[in-house]
């Protein structure tokens, strides 16, 4: 009986070990808008992990007042300058996501997945 019971808690831990490592890690960047545009504009990565883009608007005149993800179907507004609004990517597949302003004017940026 304790055998089983041994077996059981050492299946159930592999079991959690591997899906954690499927799932990859979770990183959470921040980006500023400036007058440079996104900055940071180039993300590294590994495949696989979860991604979160914190985005803070630093300066008024600027048309990134939004910011898109065109591959994931996401945009969201930077209402408030100086705040930081989560951009949510979950997990990333190996490859290059491209983001930048709502209108697609200014310099965007890309997340590396390699």
């Amino acid at each position: 009986m304790k055998k089983q019971m041994f077996l059981s808690f050492v299946v159930v831990a592999l079991c959690l070990s591997t899906e954690a490592h499927t799932k990859g890690e979770k990183k959470t960047i921040d980006v500023a808008v400036t007058s440079n545009g996104f900055e940071p504009n180039v993300l590294e990565v590994k495949p696989g992990t979860h991604v979160v883009l914190n985005v803070t608007r630093k300066v008024e005149k600027t048309c990134a007042t939004d910011i898109q993800v065109p591959s994931k179907n996401i945009k969201v507004a930077l209402k408030e300058m100086n705040k930081a609004y989560p951009v949510d990517l979950g997990h990333v597949e190996k490859g290059e996501i491209k983001f930048g302003c709502g209108m697609d004017m200014m310099l965007g940026g890309q997340i590396l997945a390699k």
